[in-house]
């Protein structure tokens, strides 16, 4: 990676790049409640979960996947 990039950016740029808008929608954290989360990989521990981050309390939690429905939705 060079040097002084923004990862966080890149990867958002990256799954918008790669997977259009259907991701761009949040969930709460079940940590602190905040409805500010983003996905930060589509693609999680098993098939059926997501891998999403907290913009407030830098949490990290994992979102299944259900009947085919995304984060918002």
């Amino acid at each position: 990676m060079a040097e002084g990039r923004d990862s966080t950016k890149d990867r958002s740029s990256s799954l918008t790049e790669l997977f259009g808008l259907q991701y761009d929608a949040t969930v709460a954290c079940p940590w602190c409640g905040s409805e500010s989360t983003r996905v930060s990989n589509p693609f999680g521990g098993t098939v059926s979960e997501m891998s999403m981050q907290c913009n407030q309390c830098k949490s990290v939690f994992g979102w299944m996947k259900w009947q085919d429905k995304l984060p918002g939705q």
